[in-house]
């Protein structure tokens, strides 16, 4: 995937885990039997939405797209590190399972899984800390660059003009290996084994002839560089060890991606610090940028202005954090694109709005931006966030629908024409909002008088200019003082064959403002004479046209602060 510089349930394909082999003793079948067949743990704790993959052992990228990442999820974890896995009945297969800068991968077969329904418990995969590598080869004669991949995995990078290559994540304590191919994709120009140990730097030549030393990071060869070659920026692990080989990335502050497929690497490389955790660029003249530097489950990154990267001399990585939100979908959408302005991570929801963003940088501000499937440069909603280092986050995102604060745009009222003698003052909201010394802030107030007639009623709301999926929202909050009563409404009066709305009975009000919370379970007033909460709720969530709050049994009313927690559109 291509970048430009300047600009919570289980999924079906889950993966398995193991403990050395599952014997023919665990085969129960029936009651009793798992329904997911591995369990992640690192350090005997779960591995909180893990990423999990399966590839077959001899399976090579199908066409040169560099990714970074040791594979792309099929799946995840759940919050427990259970996760399932289907491994064809036939050949050998290697399952990775990533978490933070630790993994698991090994070369399988079915009849070494425990089987989902047939077996009693689930296999257990040991997650081990991952090694580093950097290497070289020959570059052809005519080419400037080759192709590095390891085989049964996603990873796929390309070598500078020199031959060199780095692979920031390789899987410990099992034998692995690396293939090379031509520049135009075309030609194989061989394999190498490998084998590393957890916490490994390893390096590597693969050059037909030696040219220059393999190692440069002795003592002295580091002394008789001049400052013209020494890299000018270092990069340290918490522990203030160099971050050897860390992926580095600058990207304008407000870039997204280009191609809209799922990336779970944080960010590609633009390039490697070098074995001592040091690396020089050229910085931009102007403008802002989010420098990224990642290694092993660790990670900075920070906006910059031009002049302050420049000045920069050393950054300290800290541990990465999972974020988990979700985002409130159109009816005609069934799945969002979720990205992170500046870094390269992209993933999608599922049907619900939820998505997880599974290796985010902590410590720093974080704009997320959404885009619809269909029209990946349309920007859908955004927000703002931050996580702790280890941490995994669980946010509800807050939408403010209405605070009066910059003149009502979208709110309406209305009346009920066919009732003659109501009246509703003022005739536009922009009118009727005035600054209350008690909220300290913009309010809406309305007047009103009505007809003699137990239907007649005003009303205050707006209308979303989508049919609207809030089937996922966790409450809606708003702010309210009168003489009469009020009810909340969300209604669909645009198709006549759903049903029209889901209110709440009428609420009292009183001279003084009150906080009013209704819960999705709470609108039980629908259309039908009788009806069951659950049946109001459920028959309009998925395409909700209009937001109203209506007034009766009064003469005014004002409203505040309409909130919809759990959702973002």
């Amino acid at each position: 995937m291509r970048k430009s510089l300047f600009l919570l349930p289980l999924l079906s394909l889950s993966m398995a885990g193991l403990v050395a082999c599952s014997s023919n003793d665990d085969v129960a079948g029936g009651p009793g039997s798992i329904t997911t067949n591995g369990i992640a743990l690192v350090d005997g704790k779960p591995a909180s939405y893990a990423t999990v993959a399966l590839r077959r052992v001899d399976f090579r990228a199908e066409q040169p797209v560099e990714e970074n990442a040791l594979v792309v999820a099929d799946s995840y974890a759940d919050e427990k590190g259970n996760f399932k896995v289907e491994i064809p009945a036939e050949g050998k297969y290697r399952l990775t399972v990533l978490h933070d800068g630790v993994a698991y991968s090994k070369e399988l077969s079915r009849d070494e899984f425990a089987v989902v329904g047939k077996s009693t418990s689930p296999d257990t995969v040991n997650l081990s800390a991952t090694a580093v590598m950097a290497g070289v080869v020959d570059i052809p004669e005519g080419s400037s660059t080759v192709w590095v991949g390891i085989v049964g995995t996603d990873v796929l990078v390309k070598t500078d003009a020199a031959g060199w290559f780095a692979l920031s994540a390789l899987p410990a304590n099992d034998s692995l290996t690396l293939y090379f191919v031509s520049e135009d994709y075309a030609q194989d120009l061989g394999a190498q084994s490998v084998y590393v140990t957890p916490h490994e730097s390893l390096m590597k030549d693969y050059r037909s002839e030696v040219k220059v030393p393999v190692d440069t990071s002795s003592k002295d060869t580091v002394q008789n560089d001049t400052a013209e070659t020494l890299p000018q920026v270092l990069a340290l692990l918490g522990d203030g060890s160099p971050a050897a080989y860390a992926t580095v990335a600058l990207r304008a502050a407000d870039a997204t991606v280009d191609d809209y497929v799922v990336q779970n690497a944080m960010v590609e490389s633009s390039l490697r610090a070098d074995k001592q955790g040091r690396f020089d660029m050229e910085w931009p003249a102007k403008g802002n940028f989010r420098l990224t530097v990642a290694k092993d489950g660790f990670a900075f990154s920070k906006v910059y202005g031009a002049k302050e990267l420049a000045a920069l001399d050393t950054v300290r990585l800290s541990a990465t954090a999972s974020i988990s939100s979700k985002v409130t979908l159109r009816s005609s959408d069934t799945t969002l694109w979720v990205g992170v302005y500046g870094l390269d991570l992209l993933v999608k929801t599922n049907k619900t709005g939820a998505y997880v963003l599974p290796n985010v940088p902590a410590n720093d501000s974080l704009g997320i931006y959404f885009v619809t499937a269909d029209s990946a440069n349309d920007l859908y909603a955004e927000w703002k966030t931050i996580a702790d280092p280890y941490s995994t986050e669980f946010l509800s995102p807050v939408k403010i629908l209405q605070d009066f604060e910059n003149g009502g745009e979208g709110w309406y009222q209305n009346t009920d024409s066919l009732k003659k003698g109501t009246e509703f003052s003022p005739l536009l909201v922009k009118d009727g909002i005035v600054y209350d010394s008690t909220r300290k802030s913009k309010v809406f107030h309305g007047e009103y008088t009505l007809a003699k007639d137990d239907y007649a009623w005003v009303l205050v709301g707006t209308s979303f200019e989508h049919y609207m999926n809030l089937a996922a929202i966790d409450s809606i909050v708003f702010y309210a003082k009168g003489d009469g009563n009020i009810r909340l409404s969300l209604e669909n009066y645009i198709d006549p064959n759903k049903n029209l709305k889901a209110a709440t009975d009428w609420i009292p009000l009183s001279k003084t403002w009150s906080r009013i919370s209704v819960n999705p379970a709470e609108l039980c007033v629908g259309t039908a004479t009788e009806e069951s909460c659950f049946t109001t709720w459920n028959a309009i969530k998925g395409y909700v046209k209009q937001f109203h709050i209506f007034a009766q049994d009064g003469t005014e009313f004002y409203i505040d602060d309409v909130t919809l927690y759990g959702a973002l559109f």
